[in-house]
């Protein structure tokens, strides 16, 4: 096996704290990646109605 003076107990907690190593970062990113994203969205917005307003005055003038 692995090394017998190892129990299996050990063996799985070092196996969930490697897991956790691994995806905890992975869903961290997704997370903010997903905050971004809308982020930008609202930037998009609000630069449409930027872009609308000075349509609208140069339209007066």
């Amino acid at each position: 096996m692995i090394i017998r003076g190892m129990n299996l107990p050990l063996i799985i907690a070092c196996i969930v704290i490697v897991l956790a190593l691994i995806i905890l970062p992975l869903v961290v990113s997704y997370k903010a990646e997903n905050k971004e994203k809308n982020n930008k969205n609202e930037w998009n917005k609000i630069k449409e109605y930027g872009n609308k307003l000075n349509n609208k005055t140069r339209e007066k003038y």
